[in-house]
């Protein structure tokens, strides 16, 4: 409630692990879950009796979880008591042992049960590391692949600077272009719109600097991007967050999706204004109970799947008359392989309509893989981990993905996997994206490996 006197984290090797924070204004201690998202699920005040006394304007904090001695086989805590009568200052010690009774036994035991061994993942290694984006901090966020219509190794990923603009990558991870148009969060692609009667391949993003819809097309020849947006393409949400979009196969029509942190989804239909120009017309609302953010649609069978971030993963139509009912594919809670947030979610397109959808699961690092037909059964989980022969880190903290099948020259042959990287750490540097081949996941977890989908050529299935 107003001043933070100190900090201090508890472990055991039984599992649990707790931040304590001393809030000086209450008088009071906080206990946070750090396996559980950081989840406060107690507070406490230091009542040391009318020997002791209590402790006042709460500051600096120790803790030590090993015995030491008869008294305090279950460790300690120390807390600074800055009002001990006078305005005097002194340090109280507390037997965690007390601590651990204040809080009660179910409370301590159920935080052991959070943190049961997780499963067991699959572990890939990245092959490129795209340049750093140029802000520090939480600033890359989301990419999107785009294939190039004649050479397919000269494709490009594009990927979102929050805090400035927008990248584009080659597939050796060098950065051919940089946009600084605004806080552009999530960003996506689709072929073959027809705009003054040529078809040119739009990406759409989300705009946080003006709450719009940012709209680009690609230069075929350069694969650089280019405004085509018609004027600025108002969202009327108050903080546009994620963007996926859609396109139906049979008519062409093109659609965006993008949400805020309420939970609202707003669909818009991409027209061509006349003038070598697009604009966005809107089309309808849902929601889910909570934040979101990763979204991705099915083109094929004409549906979207959406990460509600701290609970679920949801399946809509994305169609435009597709009303506003949702299902919810899984949960955070049913699934132990998952941790929230989920964040990003991409579709593996496979042969004949199989396939895959897959959301990063910020909270361990992991990215789930479950089947893109069906009733979207869990397959299992990878996590991208460095490599020390190229110098290269892992992936963590993510937020957005992508993935195609689609065959990128003789260095993806299967296509890839691109994941934002929370924590680059090797070298350390500003945050990045990381790039791994298909095959590499499909091997280890035993996926299929497909190299026939044309993103130019989806057809409706049923």
């Amino acid at each position: 409630t107003g001043e933070v006197g100190g900090l201090a984290v508890y472990r055991k090797q039984a599992g649990a692990a707790l931040l304590l924070a001393s809030n000086a204004s209450e008088d009071s201690v906080h206990f946070y879950d750090i396996n559980n998202d950081h989840r406060r699920f107690a507070s406490a005040v230091l009542e040391g009796g009318a020997e002791v006394g209590r402790v006042n304007e709460a500051g600096g904090l120790a803790i030590t979880a090993h015995p030491l001695g008869t008294d305090l086989g279950a460790g300690l805590l120390v807390a600074m008591d800055n009002d001990n009568g006078e305005g005097a200052t002194n340090y109280k010690l507390v037997r965690w042992a007390d601590v651990q009774a204040g809080l009660g036994v179910d409370a301590m035991a159920a935080l052991v049960t959070d943190t049961a061994t997780p499963p067991a993942f699959a572990r890939v290694r990245p092959v490129v590391t795209t340049e750093p984006v140029a802000i520090p901090g939480d600033a890359a966020d989301d990419p999107a692949i785009w294939v190039h219509p004649v050479d397919p190794a000269r494709s490009t990923v594009i990927g979102t600077n929050k805090q400035g603009g927008l990248y584009v990558y080659s597939l050796d991870g060098a950065a051919v272009q940089y946009l600084e148009d605004g806080q552009i969060n999530n960003v996506d692609v689709r072929y073959n719109f027809s705009l003054g009667g040529q078809a040119v391949d739009l990406v759409t993003a989300s705009n946080l600097s003006d709450n719009s819809i940012a709209i680009y097309k690609v230069d075929a020849a350069t694969g650089m991007l280019v405004d085509v947006a018609d004027g600025v393409q108002p969202t009327e949400m108050s903080e546009p967050y994620g963007q996926c979009m859609y396109q139906n196969p049979q008519t062409r029509a093109t659609y965006v999706f993008i949400n805020d942190k309420s939970g609202l989804y707003r669909q818009w239909e991409l027209k061509d204004s006349g003038n070598g120009r697009v604009r966005a017309e809107h089309r309808r609302d849902f929601s889910v109970p909570s934040q979101p953010e990763g979204c991705v649609a099915d083109d094929e069978y004409g549906v979207m799947y959406v990460g509600e971030e701290g609970a679920a993963l949801w399946k809509f139509s994305a169609a435009p008359d597709g009303g506003t009912e949702g299902k919810i594919i899984t949960t955070v809670a049913d699934n132990p392989a998952l941790r929230n947030d989920i964040e990003g979610v991409t579709l593996y397109y496979g042969k004949d309509g199989a396939g895959y959808v897959i959301v990063s699961s910020q909270g361990n690092d992991s990215y789930a893989v479950y089947e893109r037909g069906g009733e979207n059964a869990y397959l299992g989980s990878f996590v991208i981990v460095a490599d020390a022969e190229l110098n290269m880190d892992g992936a963590s903290e993510t937020d957005g993905i992508d993935v195609i099948s689609t065959p990128l020259g003789e260095r993806f042959p299967y296509g890839l996997f691109v994941a934002q990287d929370g924590r680059n750490l090797m070298p350390m540097a500003n945050q990045d994206y990381k790039v791994v081949p298909w095959e590499s996941i499909a091997d280890t977890l035993g996926l299929e490996k497909y190299s026939g989908w044309n993103p130019r050529q989806a057809v409706l299935r049923h």
